[in-house]
Order: structure tokens, then C-alpha cells, then sequence
């Protein structure tokens, strides 16, 4: 059996900490996107189980196994997750809270015992071939070696856990003066809302979902938007909406799927400002209406220019896209409603877009750039992005086009060598534009993998939103591992 201990502090209260790691969500934010993701996760209570998907070490992300977990043990200075199905034989993780005042220190205990070694004995005795012996010391030394592996790769995951539980803390903080909301997300299952949703309910606020297929919970309501649909009881009494759905634009740009890209956005924005609409004037609709929109509001070819909120939109298919996107939200603004857009550059992460497309080839040691990688990229990290949107709920000084960008737009050969050093693998091929034309077509290459956009963050600076990760290093060191 393999034992693995890590000892964190963190400079907020204890009751502050624990009633975070009790909170829907928490595990979600706590889990480096390098080292997996989350797929159900209900908060700590007695018997309640949670399932992720574990990366296999060293694959970012991109080769996992399942993982499902059973809370128990839970008390007011800690609780303990037993694995019940996973790529280990056994897992016991307890997790101790104690602290003072101004301090907490969080202690986690765990015991595993590696899977194989259990089978191969049993084999021996089922055979009776004398071989019980020889399987033992197979055994023994197969999970030395194995224990300390798994010893090492969660010495890397705890300490990422402790940084970004710390981060979080300090993001809450910063909103202590606000009172818990009510808010309202469409698009909660997607990439972004798993991590604004969990930003919002680690911070004490109720989040209600709109979803597609049958809802299951109290916080669940239905809508179909391609049917004009939507259970209206979701928005009463809420405080904000976020939608942040859309087919997704990486994909090749032919007729159909642009027309996808378009009407996949307009119609459900529209759907849901004209519902605030109604609801505003019977006096029971939410006060403010954050939307999705993305930094291909400027049309991908702007070398030279800095680009803020009141910059020329573009010409080209995805600006005309996010004119009408952000157009939709129009009913919601005339009933005096407080829209915000949240024009979002390129999110860095392994769990989806640009970067995963990518990893494969990074891995491989065969990773570059489309061209000569001259072009700017205005990046934004994971954390920031769900960040930001959460920011434009609760800071009402918040209003119009916002961009979601980090500080440091970079050329797409610096964060093609960036990536590069931060997997330890070379990124030196200059890859030729046919191969990136076959997956999204000409057009679809020039708007996306070839744009050149230095976009301004000065707004979002302005009003007050301080940064997960603003520096491109930090940023990919804390997505990649």
C-alpha cells in the first residue's frame, strides 16, 4: 500500500476555507486542467459521489481514465472521498481543516494501493503452479516502483490544487461586499460555464442552469431555443443571465456550418433578451444580461492596430457574426437591462479550443506555428475568462462590450515556442497552411489561425478585474503541468 501526505496554508479563516471545499464547484476549481476534468460534481455531503476523467500522467489531458468517488466521513473540520471505481485497487483521501482566524492549514492523507499487484497473486493461487512465490516479489517491487510514481505525480497535483484553492480564496475575497445572487446560465456544460458556474457557487451564489434534455434538480429548467422555448420560471426572481452557448466555430467554414456558427448565437440571445424583456415589464425579470461574443467582433485582418471596445468592427464572416450576436441582446437593453458582451480572445487551456486541436502535435515534438507566426493572438487564460463573466455580474460599473484578454498579446511564434518549453518538447516546424485550409477551410484559416488582433484590456483593467494569469509563461504553466 502506498501512503501520500501534503500540508497547505492558506491566509484566509478557516470557516472560509472549509465552507468553500463544502461548496458545489470546488472540486471543479480545484482540479488542474492538465491533470483532468470533472463531470458531476454536487458538493460535500454524506454518501453524495462525484466522477471525473483523471488524465494518465504525462498526457495533459488528452488520454484519461474515469474516476468515481464516494464522500463520506464529512464533519465541520474535514471529510474523506473513497474511490469506488478508478485505475487504482484502493484510494482513501481524508482531508483535515485547522486553523485560526486569520490562517488555515489543510492537511491531506492518502492511502492507495496500486492496481495489478492483487491480481497477479490471484492468478498464481487460481493456477496452484508453485509460482506464488515469484508473484509475490513481482508484486512487492511492481508496486514500490508504481507507489512511488503515483507519489510523485500527486506531489505535482497537490501543489497546483493548493495554488489554485489559494487563488480562488483571494478572487472571493475580493468580492466579500457583494450579497449572494441568483444567476441564471445557459451554456453551463460547456467549457467556460462548468468553470463560471463553479466560480459562482464556490462564492456562496445560487446558480440555476437552462439545459436541452429533461431537467433533473431543483436548479434545472428546460428551453429549446431552435423552438422558441424556454421555461420562464428560470428567470424570475434571478438576479442576472449568462448565456454562453454556440456551435463551435472550429470547424470548417463551409455554408451549412457558417450558418450554424450564426443562428446558433442569434437565436438563442435573442430568445433570452426578448424573455428579460417581458419579465422586465411585468416587474419580476432580471436586472442585468451578460452575453458571449468574442474578439472576431474586429475582423482577423488588423496588423498594427490596437483594437478597444469602440474600434471599426470587421468585414469578414466571424465580425459579422458578433455584430449580430451582440445585436440580439437589443430587446434586453431597450427594457433598461444591463448588457454586457464579453468579447473573448483566445482561451488557453488543454480541455478545449486552440490548445487542444494543438496538443497532439506539441506532444509529439512536431508542434509550430501556420506560416511565419508573425501574427498577433490575444489570449486569455481558463481561470480569467470564467473570471471575467463573473466579474460582470456582480461589478454593476460593468456595461457594453468588455474584452477578455490578457495584458501580454503575444506573436503566434512566441506561444508556439512558450508551449513548446513548457512541455519540454520542441516546437520549431513551420507547418504550411494546406494542412490547417483541410480542417477549416481558406476562410476559416485566415479568421481564425491566421488572425493578427492586439486587442486592449484596458476597460476590463479599469473596472477593477484583477487577473488569474496575465503573463503568457505563468498562464501555460498553469494549464499545461
Amino acid at each position: 500500500m502506498g501512503t501520500f501526505s501534503h500540508t497547505s496554508t492558506y491566509k484566509h479563516p478557516v470557516e472560509t476555507v472549509a465552507a468553500w471545499h463544502m461548496r458545489k464547484g470546488a472540486l471543479t476549481r480545484a482540479t488542474p486542467p492538465w491533470s483532468g476534468s470533472v463531470e458531476s460534481d454536487k458538493g460535500v455531503e454524506e454518501g453524495v459521489q462525484a466522477k471525473l476523467k483523471m488524465a494518465i500522467p504525462g498526457s495533459k489531458g488528452l488520454a484519461n481514465r474515469s474516476w468515481t468517488a464516494l464522500i463520506t466521513d464529512v464533519h465541520d473540520s474535514g471529510f474523506s472521498d473513497i474511490m469506488l471505481e478508478g485505475p487504482l485497487s484502493t484510494w482513501k483521501h481524508t482531508h483535515k481543516f485547522l486553523g485560526t482566524a486569520n490562517q488555515t492549514v489543510i492537511r491531506d492523507d492518502i492511502e492507495f494501493t496500486v492496481a495489478g499487484g492483487e491480481d497477479l497473486k490471484s492468478r498464481a493461487i487460481e493456477k496452484n503452479s508453485g509460482a506464488l512465490e515469484f508473484a509475490g516479489n513481482v508484486r512487492g517491487g511492481t508496486e514500490i516502483v508504481a507507489s512511488k510514481v503515483a507519489a510523485r505525480h500527486l506531489e505535482k497535483v497537490f501543489a497546483d490544487r493548493a495554488r489554485r484553492i489559494e487563488a480562488d480564496l483571494d478572487f472571493q475575497a475580493r468580492y466579500a461586499d457583494i450579497a449572494p445572487k441568483t444567476i441564471v446560465i445557459a451554456g453551463a456544460s460547456g467549457m467556460v460555464g462548468q468553470q463560471v458556474s463553479a466560480l459562482l457557487t464556490t462564492g456562496g451564489h445560487t446558480v440555476r442552469t437552462l439545459v436541452r434534455r429533461n431537467p433533473e434538480g431543483d436548479n434545472e429548467y428546460a428551453w429549446n431555443p431552435d423552438k422558441g422555448e424556454i421555461d420562464e420560471t428560470a428567470l424570475i426572481g434571478a438576479d442576472a443571465v449568462i448565456h454562453l452557448g454556440g456551435a463551435s466555430i472550429n470547424t470548417r467554414f463551409n455554408e451549412k456550418n457558417k450558418k450554424k456558427i450564426l443562428e446558433s448565437r442569434t437565436t438563442s440571445t435573442g430568445l433570452l433578451a426578448r424573455t428579460i424583456q417581458r419579465l422586465q415589464g411585468a416587474g419580476k425579470g432580471p436586472k442585468t444580461f451578460v452575453v458571449a461574443s468574442a474578439i472576431g467582433y474586429y475582423g482577423a485582418d488588423r496588423t498594427g492596430e490596437t483594437l478597444r471596445e469602440d474600434s471599426v468592427a470587421g468585414n469578414d464572416f466571424l465580425a459579422e457574426v458578433c455584430q449580430k450576436w451582440e445585436a440580439a441582446a437589443d430587446p434586453a437593453r431597450e427594457a433598461g437591462v444591463r448588457v454586457v458582451h464579453v468579447r473573448t480572445g483566445i482561451v488557453l487551456t488543454p480541455l478545449g479550443g486552440f490548445l487542444k486541436l494543438q496538443m497532439p502535435l506539441f506532444l509529439s515534438g512536431t508542434g509550430g506555428t501556420i506560416g511565419k507566426g508573425d501574427n498577433i493572438q490575444s489570449w486569455i487564460s481558463l481561470d480569467d475568462i470564467a473570471g471575467i463573466y463573473v466579474h460582470a455580474v456582480l461589478r454593476d460599473s460593468v456595461e457594453g462590450p468588455v474584452n477578455a484578454v490578457a495584458s501580454s498579446p503575444s506573436s503566434a511564434k512566441k506561444v508556439a515556442r512558450l508551449v513548446g518549453q513548457t512541455l519540454k518538447r520542441p516546437a520549431l516546424m513551420r507547418a504550411p497552411r494546406v494542412a490547417s485550409d483541410a480542417l477549416l477551410g481558406k476562410e476559416g484559416t485566415d479568421q481564425l489561425a491566421l488572425a493578427d488582433q492586439f486587442v486592449s484590456n484596458e476597460k476590463l483593467v479599469k473596472s477593477g478585474y484583477v487577473f488569474f494569469d496575465d503573463q503568457l509563461s505563468g498562464a501555460l504553466k498553469h494549464a499545461l503541468g
